[in-house]
């Protein structure tokens, strides 16, 4: 097995634990704090505050990767990336047992420490983009950030079933709603030894962007690197590009309790069954690439996405609804692949950690947004929210093509 190989497996490990852990709440939290018969919280308290309590606790966690992920990613260019990457999943690590701990024991203010805690160090996600840029050669990058994609999609799986098989006492006795939180701090502490073990950057990779015998250019601001005219557009394209993503991910099960009033296990099938497209679509990327180019796979993906967008509200029953949500789950998964590539490609190899930390800001602000005025939308009527996520979706066609035609003119100036 090549070194290449053997760290591709840690950064996979590390993404599908991330995303493993962010969704496992979703299936847990929201009975937790609106079932007063399960003692988390006191019946006394009334159901509007519930709801409040329960958007906090959901909140923490994309709010500490919102702050987290620049610096996490800006101390792992100048630190290295392992020391940082092993110091943010201990740090995750122990936000879960803060979290489980809190939840067994019905400690309100310990869950939404142990929640903003592990959203802080989970900016770890940046280091694993930063890793896989480090070690790809020309030839496997665009394959190794597909294999990213297939990690973030299967961990979006298995969280939400993980937390629902651990907190079902009908299971086993000694199941309740703490134990999926000790489970995944178990889970970090597993990558974490498997980090220790597996992760070697290689000299290559390390000494990257820097000429022999000469020290590593300075890290620029966090905010220098927003504002550069290499990067920003590439920020607004991927700022625009989640929130059709999570437009899609939020509101297709809303827009079918709302219309045929489906069940849970209905809504579990739907997730089981987008979840083919998506990793397919991850595998598949690269072989893509060679085809029509970077560009021409990240247009295809945003128009495969908008076009299901707005063909799930076609049918008129649920036998063919299936048909545009595997279309718009395969965009997805290029939408993914290619915007976190745009931002890897136009950044310094200097500073890969910080650049890639701050697309990941760009993602969970992008997921707040969708969230927030996608609510306002589904209140007005049920199909609205879908509107925008095409909106969102064709603004970034718009922008990638833009962007090319920019970068052309650009090169076809001829030096002074």
């Amino acid at each position: 097995m090549s070194q290449e190989t053997k760290t591709m497996s840690a950064v996979f490990l590390t993404v599908l634990f991330g995303f493993a852990g962010f969704s496992l709440p979703y299936p847990v939290f929201s009975p937790m704090f609106l079932k007063p018969e399960l003692g988390f919280l006191d019946p006394s308290v009334p159901t509007e505050y519930r709801t409040i309590l329960l958007g906090v606790a959901m909140a923490l966690y994309p709010i500490g990767q919102f702050i987290g992920a620049p610096w996490l990613g800006r101390v792992s260019d100048k630190l290295g990336r392992r020391p940082v990457l092993m110091a943010s999943l201990t740090g995750a690590a122990l936000g879960y047992l803060v979290t489980a701990y809190g939840v067994a024991t019905a400690n309100l203010p310990l869950v939404l420490i142990g929640r903003f805690v592990s959203g802080l160090c989970e900016g770890n996600m940046a280091i694993a983009q930063s890793i896989a840029s480090d070690i790809s050669r020309p030839e496997t990058k665009v394959r190794n950030f597909g294999l990213i994609t297939v990690a973030i999609n299967v961990g979006w799986i298995i969280g939400p079933l993980m937390g629902g098989f651990f907190s079902d006492p009908t299971i086993h006795p000694s199941f309740n709603v703490s134990w999926p939180f000790y489970f995944a701090a178990g889970m970090y502490a597993f990558n974490l030894l498997v980090v220790f073990v597996i992760l070697r950057i290689p000299e290559y990779a390390r000494r990257r962007g820097t000429p022999k015998g000469m020290t590593p250019p300075a890290t620029r601001t966090v905010w220098a690197t927003i504002k550069d005219p290499d990067l920003l557009p590439g920020y607004v394209i991927s700022f625009f590009s989640y929130i059709a993503v999570y437009i899609f991910f939020a509101f297709f099960g809303v827009y079918l309790v709302q219309n045929y009033d489906v069940t849970s296990s209905f809504l579990g099938m739907c997730s089981a069954i987008i979840s083919i497209p998506l990793i397919l679509a991850g595998l598949t990327v690269d072989r893509a690439q060679k085809i029509c180019g970077l560009i021409g796979v990240g247009t295809l993906g945003h128009l495969f996405l908008g076009i299901g967008l707005i063909a799930f509200l076609i049918p008129d029953g649920l036998v063919w609804i299936f048909v545009p949500m595997c279309l718009a789950a395969f965009g997805i998964a290029w939408c993914e692949v290619t915007t976190s590539l745009f931002i890897s490609n136009a950044a310094g190899s200097h500073e890969q950690g910080q650049a890639l930390g701050v697309y990941r800001s760009a993602h969970v602000l992008a997921e707040a947004a969708a969230v927030l005025i996608g609510g306002v939308l589904a209140g007005i009527a049920s199909y609205a929210p879908f509107f925008l996520g095409f909106i969102a979706a064709m603004l970034c066609v718009i922008g990638i093509l833009g962007w090319l035609r920019i970068r052309q003119a650009t090169a076809d100036v001829p030096a002074a």
